[in-house]
C-alpha cells in the first residue's frame, strides 16, 4: 500500500514524499515526512567519546579507560556505562590503534625482549617489575606489561636476592645506599 502512495523520492533525498489517494470530490494531499533513522544511527557513540577513547588509550588499559569515561559521566551509544568490552569494540570499529601497539611504536620491549636484554628468564622480568627494579606499562586488564629499556643502569641478577644470602657466612655486608633489598 505504501508503494502505491510513494510519489517522488528524487525531489529531496532527505525526505520521503507521500501522496494520499484521491478523496471524494477529487481533492488530494501530499505529505512530506523525514526519513526514519537507520537502526544503528540512534545507538551510535558520540564523536567526543571516541576521541576521548583514542586519547586515553595512550596511557590506560581498556578497563581503566572505561572507568575514566564513566567518571566523566559519558555514556555509550546505547546510553549504558562504558565497560572494557565496549571500549575494545569501539577501538576496533573506529580503527583506533590498539593499546598494545601504542607503546611498541616508541620502543617499549616485550617480556621476552626484556629478558634477553637483562640476561634472565621471562618470569624473573615480571618479578623485577613487581619489586620496582624495572618499569613496566600494562597493556590489558590482566596486568600483562611492556617494559622500558633499562639503559646503562641495568639491574643485576643478584639484586633480587636478600642481602643475608648474598654475603658470605660470617662476613658483614657493607652498607651501601645504592643497594636495593627485595624480599620475594
Amino acid at each position: 500500500m505504501v508503494r502505491l502512495l510513494l510519489e517522488d523520492r528524487q525531489a529531496d533525498p532527505r525526505r520521503l514524499h507521500y501522496a494520499a489517494p484521491p478523496l471524494q470530490g477529487g481533492a488530494h494531499r501530499t505529505i512530506q515526512l523525514p526519513l526514519p533513522l537507520r537502526s544503528w544511527g540512534g545507538a551510535q557513540t558520540s564523536s567526543e567519546a571516541v576521541a576521548e577513547i583514542h586519547r586515553l588509550l595512550d596511557l590506560y588499559t581498556y578497563p581503566d579507560v572505561a572507568s575514566k569515561l564513566n567518571e566523566r559521566g559519558m555514556r555509550s551509544g546505547e546510553r549504558k556505562p562504558f565497560t572494557a568490552r565496549i571500549v575494545a569494540r569501539l577501538q576496533r570499529s573506529y580503527n583506533l590503534t590498539p593499546r598494545y601497539n601504542r607503546p611498541r611504536k616508541v620502543g617499549i620491549l616485550t617480556v621476552a625482549e626484556m629478558a634477553a636484554v637483562l640476561g634472565i628468564r621471562p618470569p624473573r622480568v615480571k618479578i623485577w617489575n613487581r619489586h620496582g627494579l624495572i618499569h613496566g606499562h600494562a597493556y590489558n586488564g590482566k596486568n600483562d606489561c611492556l617494559y622500558e629499556h633499562p639503559g646503562d643502569n641495568q639491574p643485576r641478577k643478584a639484586m633480587g636476592v636478600k642481602l643475608s644470602k648474598r654475603a658470605a657466612a660470617g662476613e658483614v655486608a657493607p652498607h651501601r645506599i645504592e643497594e636495593v633489598q627485595c624480599e620475594a
